[in-house]
């Protein structure tokens, strides 16, 4: 059993072991995290730093109940703004990425013109570029949406231009023998070809995205998952932030996770083995 555990790329036979494991790690930080505020509690019931079960669901209470003058319920305002803002930046981010990763890995001129530009600008930390974004594009929705942008297209750009240039030159030369037009070579082929890897370095960055959503709205925002977390560390109410990371998690979650089957099924052919079997 234990040789079996501890085996290289060792396949799980059982399926009820494999939706297991992934809980174990989930309980254990849940049951430390309960042990630890309990004990805090018994020493010092005023105690917010680590709120029990019953604050935490306080907490959740209120982002539910709608507000008294506008009638809005905080967190389904707060989870759509903040999509609102994800969804734009992100989805800018991925088409001009595509774009650009694919031309600048299959024109050898383009990619000596603009490699090294897009390594200087990649090298720039997005955080000290943001005094400069808000102060050129002020606070609104724009200045928010850029920094999403610029925090995840420039990396998935230089990994999409990686991964054309990784195609083996004799794969190149088989296609271009059918007489292939320049549109339908890059379009077709080589996008077809690297989709799949693009698809998992944009489940990849959405951590990277989700990261500077919450700056930019810790910074200058009325309404967001970000904001709210903000307000609720001035008043010092941990459970509600720790509610809204859990929201925040849950949301980035499900995103991965829908990526990942949308590839599966889209791309079918990648996660096939050598023996027809899926990875």
């Amino acid at each position: 059993m234990l040789k079996q555990m501890f085996a290289v790329r060792q396949p799980i036979r059982r399926a009820w072991i494999a939706r297991l494991l992934p809980l174990i790690p989930l309980a254990l930080i849940v049951a430390f995290y309960g042990w630890t505020a309990h004990e805090r509690h018994l020493r010092n019931p005023g105690d917010k730093m680590m709120p029990v079960a019953g604050q935490i669901r306080e907490a959740v209470v209120f982002s539910f109940t709608a507000e008294e003058f506008s009638g809005k319920v905080p967190i389904v305002e707060d989870t759509i703004s903040s999509l609102k803002l994800f969804s734009m930046g992100l989805g800018l981010a991925v088409a001009v990425s595509l774009f650009l990763g694919l031309h600048l890995g299959a024109w050898s001129w383009a990619n000596a013109m603009f490699d090294p530009t897009l390594k200087v600008l990649s090298y720039l930390p997005p955080v000290a570029l943001i005094p400069l974004i808000f102060l050129f594009l002020g606070f609104e929705t724009a200045a928010k949406v850029f920094i999403i942008f610029i925090a995840t297209m420039l990396p998935l750009t230089r990994s999409l231009v990686l991964r054309v240039q990784q195609i083996p030159d004799k794969q190149i030369w088989n296609v271009q023998t059918l007489g292939p037009t320049p549109f339908e070579m890059i379009w077709l082929v080589i996008r077809r070809h690297v989709e799949p890897e693009f698809l998992d370095d944009v489940r990849l960055n959405l951590g990277t995205a989700w990261v500077y959503l919450i700056v930019a709205e810790l910074i200058a925002s009325n309404a967001g998952l970000g904001y709210r977390i903000n307000v609720a560390s001035r008043n010092m109410d941990v459970a509600q932030i720790l509610f809204y990371l859990a929201v925040i998690a849950l949301l980035a979650f499900l995103m991965d996770r829908t990526i990942h089957r949308f590839n599966r099924w889209k791309n079918r052919w990648y996660f096939l083995g050598p023996g027809g079997e899926s990875k």
